[in-house]
């Protein structure tokens, strides 16, 4: 089976990514071969480390953030013509595919709630900016696809996905991201306190990491103001991001260098959440990142907005608290999750043995045995025509 899978620009760093990655070594046993079609990619040892594997590049020339958009459609068109693939899934908002992933989210869902906490100024560009206007084209243009089968990581998600675009159920498959749980586990409260130590900290104080690519999104500011407001509780953030020296910059005008360490982008992340008591990630909108799934198998309890995708599920399992993306909420859940850390702890791993990689390989798996079998028979009814 030939599978490519489409992702604009390939950073290991990222969340989906990470995602693509884990699919791919999930399905190696079953005689998939991948191919990624992107602009770009850096590789680490986790690529390299995969056999049998085609990397296409695409072009997305232009001046523009909107030219490069429709470019990139432009430059995978024809790759997609000039190469034979059973199955084509897409990590962007393009035509053409035969899966979507939603792993970005809806971009109409995250531009009105953006809007919702932007001056005037930025809401008034939010409505002429032409890159917004054509994304969301593009979504509504995917809507129309009748063969287009969308994959929601979230119920978040899918639910976004009928109201804003009245898809209808069946065209929508519901595939939490997997982990694997052996890669993450938890660890001793003597290596955490040893860890803390390595890395400048005071190891008897309650220690909360936030690990994510784009920091104003994801709510690193916020986070950074809710500790500035806890004098007992440090704070590690880890991520790559264009406001990282702004990020470091406010550190030292709050003059916390001694109990906030950031580390800028890690191939690693597994000693920061060895270090840490608990996770947090109050983003502004994210649909299922799968770093608060690393954190779980950690048996970190996490702390996340009610916007991101698995929020719902750490009320139900009580592994941990739901804020609002402000730093006195933040400060409150930081405070709750503390006080009920061991018993959040244990929850928060048993609530990561539902994300089994494992099963998620194979719901994945009997997607594209579906979507094979009815583009075979499309090609049937077809010729006979």
């Amino acid at each position: 089976m030939k599978i490519a899978i489409i992702r604009r620009k390939f950073n290991p760093f990222g969340g989906a990514e990470k995602f693509i990655l884990r699919t791919i070594q999930g399905l190696s046993n079953f005689n998939i071969h991948t191919s990624i079609i992107a602009e770009s990619w850096a590789k680490n040892d986790d690529v390299s480390s995969l056999t049998g594997q085609d990397w296409i590049k695409a072009e997305a020339n232009g001046k523009s953030r909107t030219s490069k958009f429709l470019a990139f459609q432009r430059s995978v068109d024809h790759i997609l013509e000039t190469h034979d693939f059973d199955l084509i899934q897409s990590h962007e908002r393009l035509l053409g595919a035969d899966i979507y992933r939603l792993g970005d989210g809806i971009h109409a869902s995250w531009v009105a709630r953006l809007a919702k906490v932007s001056p005037w100024y930025t809401r008034l560009w939010l409505k002429i900016d032409p890159y917004h206007s054509a994304v969301i084209r593009m979504e509504k243009a995917m809507a129309n696809e009748p063969h287009l089968t969308y994959v929601a990581n979230s119920r978040l998600v899918k639910q976004e996905l009928i109201d804003w675009y009245d898809v209808a159920e069946n065209r929508i498959v519901l595939i939490e991201n997997g982990i694997d749980g052996s890669a993450f586990t938890p660890t001793s409260p003597a290596l955490k306190a040893a860890e803390k130590t390595k890395l400048g900290l005071n190891p008897n104080a309650p220690t909360v990491v936030f690990v994510g690519s784009g920091f104003a999104r994801k709510g690193a500011f916020d986070l950074l103001d809710a500790v500035k407001s806890l004098a007992e509780f440090q704070l590690i953030i880890v991520g790559h991001d264009k406001q990282l020296a702004k990020l470091k910059k406010r550190v030292k005008e709050y003059a916390l260098d001694k109990r906030v360490l950031v580390t800028g982008p890690q191939h690693d992340v597994t000693p920061f959440l060895t270090a840490a008591d608990m996770f947090c990630l109050p983003s502004l909108y994210d649909s299922f990142p799968n770093a608060v799934l690393e954190a779980l198998c950690c048996a970190l309890p996490v702390i996340v907005t009610d916007a991101v995708g698995i929020a719902d599920a750490v009320t139900k399992h009580h592994a941990g608290a739901v804020c609002e993306k402000e730093a006195s909420s933040i400060a409150n859940a930081l405070q709750i999750v503390w006080q009920n850390k061991d018993e959040m702890s244990q929850n928060a791993r048993k609530l990561s043995l539902n994300y089994d990689l494992g099963k998620a390989s194979e719901l994945w798996l009997n997607l594209y045995s579906t979507l094979i079998n009815q583009k075979k028979v499309g090609t049937i009814a077809h010729s006979s025509h």
